[in-house]
Order: C-alpha cells, then structure tokens, then sequence
C-alpha cells in the first residue's frame, strides 16, 4: 500500500500540467499526496518504536520503589524474569536483596552508575541465624555488575541458587572465599580481566584430621565451586563453562570448568 501510494504522488506531481489542462481538480490531486507523505512517515514512526521497544527493564530509584514494583508484578518464572536497571551502594544492597526474596519473584539485576565500589560481604546471602541455616537470594537470576566494582567480598552471592551466569568487569581485583559458593546452576563465567591467586581466595575453613587409616581431610572455600579457580588462574581471561563433574577422593562431586 505504502509504495502504491508514493508511486502515485509522484505521478501525480509528474503529470501536473496534465492534470490541470485536464481540469482535474487540485485539491484531489494534494490529498492523495498527503496521504502518500503521511503513510511513509507512520511506516517510519512504527519502525523506529519497535527497535527501541527492547528497553533494559523497568528504572527503579530505591528499595522501597523496587518493591512497590515487584509486588504489582504476576508471578513468573526464572526464564522470564523481571529485568530491573538501579543505581547501588553498599549499604543498599541487603535491603534489595531482602525486597527480591520477600517478593518471590525471579529478577535480573542491573546495578548502573558509579556510587558502588564493592560487592560486601554477604551481601546477596542472608545467614542471620547462623551460616549452614543461611539463605541465598535465590529468585535473583542474573546481576550485572558496574565496572565501578573493585572487590567482591566473602559470600557475597552464596547459595543464589538460579543465578545461570555472570560476568566479572575487568575492574575487579579480588574476590573473597565463597562468594559465588553453593550457586548451583551457575556454568557460565567471564572473567574480563586478570587477577592474582593471592586475591581470589582459597582458605582452609574445615578440620584437619591424622586418621590412621584414611586420607587427611582437608575442607577448602574457593571463590567458585569446583576447579573454576586453578582452571582461571592457568587459562585467564576468557569464559568458562561447566562441563561435567567428577567424584573427589573423599566421595562428593564437584564441578569441572572448561575455557571456552
């Protein structure tokens, strides 16, 4: 309709002196132009608000906000969480933790601007009774984190259960023990920069026992689960996926990571 309509205007304007030796009226001949001009510009208009109809999600300016917006929101699963862009800092970060659990509705997180220089301690991972009771933000899918961030403290995402994936900004230069522990659907990890095994820490946190007849036993906290730790530090910047699982001396599974 659209091209009928634009070849026709411009016939019209071509055939003008014609027209008018013809005595055709000129206000036909400007209506049907005008509404050739208006088609292609609505074509335009429509073309342009589907492209910015992507959007990042809904722009929430505090706590209080995010869960007036949540709890107006049906609920959902984790492949169709409710994407969410606000700007953090620190002392922000427990408070929408506990509006995301409270809620009960899958998320994807975009912290945005500056204010925020590291992820704290438990910051994603409620233990206020006591560590093994503790609980991850566990409907929190996804996170990005702002190239403002430095240092990604102890547990800070501990026991986020759904969160799939994430992304470590070339800015940050350490990472605490546990911080994405116990995060079991987690098989996606793209470190954009480089840091030193003495900040990606691997403490000793168990027991040691000399058994007579069994092996030492040692009970290590790593910043990931599995070997994403030795296989980063020997692989570098890249992405790693979880690519199966293997059984360790002492009987449980574990994770094995695979550079991409």
């Amino acid at each position: 309709m659209k091209n009928k309509i634009n070849v026709l205007s411009v016939r019209v304007f071509g055939n003008l002196n014609r027209a008018r030796s013809a005595k055709v009226p000129l206000l036909i001949i400007a209506f049907i132009t005008v509404i050739g001009f208006t088609m292609t510009d609505c074509n335009k208009s429509g073309s342009s608000s589907s492209k910015s109809s992507g959007g990042g999600g809904k722009t929430i300016n505090s706590p209080e906000a995010l869960k007036e917006y949540l709890d107006s929101q049906p609920a959902n699963s984790p492949d169709k969480p409710i994407k969410v862009s606000m700007g953090a800092n620190e002392l922000m970060l427990p408070k929408i933790r506990d509006v995301i659990k409270s809620a009960g509705k899958y998320v994807s997180l975009n912290i945005t601007g500056d204010a925020l220089t590291k992820i704290p301690k438990r910051a994603f991972f409620d233990d206020k009774r006591n560590f093994d009771e503790g609980e991850g933000c566990k409907t929190l899918v996804s996170i990005i984190i702002p190239d403002s961030v430095t240092i990604i403290e102890q547990y800070a995402f501990n026991n986020c259960e759904n969160l799939t994936s994430i992304t470590i900004p070339k800015s940050v230069t350490s990472i605490g023990m546990g911080a994405f522990s116990r995060c079991k659907n987690l098989t996606s990890v793209t470190f954009e920069g480089t840091i030193s095994s003495d900040n990606l820490e691997n403490v000793i946190t168990g027991t040691l026992s000399f058994q007579s007849d069994g092996p030492v036993f040692y009970d290590y906290t790593t910043p990931f689960e599995g070997d994403l730790r030795d296989k980063y530090l020997s692989g570098g910047i890249g992405t790693y996926t979880v690519t199966g699982k293997e059984v360790s001396i002492f009987g449980y599974s574990y994770q094995v990571w695979t550079k991409q």
